[in-house]
């Protein structure tokens, strides 16, 4: 699959340095608030890490993610040839804006990266809110889903699909989480007159901090809702509203009741930034692209994590529908 060429970008192999210091590499991307949070003194600690990223944790409190230059962009995130699980958790690190270093000499240059924005209807022209339809988009992420994820709610929310049936293969814990979310969803989705967007918010609390992984799957699914919400805001003002209060009063919420790290990413995705396929998602849809590329996009943003992508799909599409539930209203 060919990415949008609005985000991607080439690692040039010859970035990476040898000689008396084999540890020091150029940074490939730099998203635009972890470019911020770096560009003068700053120290903190690992946090986490993993195969594919490892998370710092500033003294002021500030998540920034160090990823494989093969991992898709985003905001929080900058992208190196390393190997994220060599540096422990523990490992202090601190930046003077030009690079990040790490105990046991691993260093990072950041002169001269690319700093990545993610893309929204303030950088290009949205089709006609009339023109949009979100559900056609909606039934071909339902018809390309795989998996014991949170994706299986969508047959579930249209009655395409029997949730214990769908669950046969699930087992233990997998399951009651499923079960769990999957009853979270169904009452979220229903229509809410008072709320501003359509969907009961309040109802999402139940969902943060639900399932395994570094972000929960419950919480994957509200910033891709979160992230669907804005954008549409954002590209239709006048027809759609951003749900400011419930959404903030949710965000209150997860702050004592999931990581650290999946509160800082959630908030990202309530101000319009997730990882670059899902931005690419949105552009499609909102520009009007034929359908098989709406469906390259939906397949890679599935492709991102271990259930990640599906999750914070399932809740994307969510929110995208909300536009065509009140053009109906």
């Amino acid at each position: 699959m060919t990415p949008s060429t609005l985000h991607s970008f080439t690692v040039d192999s010859t970035r990476t340095f040898s000689g008396r210091n084999a540890k020091l590499t150029e940074a490939a991307l730099v998203g635009s608030k972890a470019h911020d949070i770096m560009s003068s003194s700053f120290t903190g600690r690992v946090i986490a890490s993993g195969s594919k990223a490892l998370y710092i944790r500033g003294e002021q409190g500030q998540i920034i993610g160090v990823a494989r230059a093969s991992q898709p962009a985003h905001t929080r995130f900058l992208l190196a040839r390393m190997e994220p699980s060599k540096i422990t958790t523990g490992s202090k690190v601190w930046s003077d804006g030009t690079r990040l270093s790490f105990d046991g000499d691993t260093t990072i240059k950041l002169s001269n990266t690319q700093v990545w924005y993610g893309r929204s209807p303030h950088n290009y022209k949205a089709i006609p809110v009339t023109h949009l339809d979100a559900m056609a988009a909606y039934r071909k992420a339902m018809a390309l889903h795989s998996g014991q994820n949170l994706g299986m709610s969508l047959k579930m929310i249209h009655g395409q699909g029997n949730l214990g049936g769908l669950l046969d293969s699930a087992q233990g814990y997998e399951s009651a989480f499923l079960r769990a979310g999957a009853d979270v969803i169904k009452k979220l989705t229903q229509p809410d007159p008072s709320a501003s967007s359509g969907l009961d918010i309040e109802a999402g609390k139940s969902l943060v901090g639900l399932g395994p992984g570094l972000t929960p799957s419950g919480d994957d699914f509200l910033g891709g809702m979160f992230f669907a919400l804005w954008h549409l805001n954002a590209a239709y003002p006048s027809e759609f509203n951003y749900d400011t209060e419930h959404i903030d009063s949710l965000l209150d919420f997860a702050a004592s009741q999931t990581n650290q790290i999946s509160y800082a990413i959630l908030t990202d995705f309530a101000d319009g930034q997730g990882p670059a396929p899902l931005h690419d998602l949105m552009e499609a849809l909102l520009t009007g692209k034929p359908m098989l590329a709406i469906s390259d996009c939906i397949r890679r943003v599935a492709a991102i994590g271990h259930s990640s992508g599906w999750d914070m799909l399932a809740g994307f599409m969510v929110g995208m529908t909300m536009i065509n539930e009140m053009a109906v209203a």
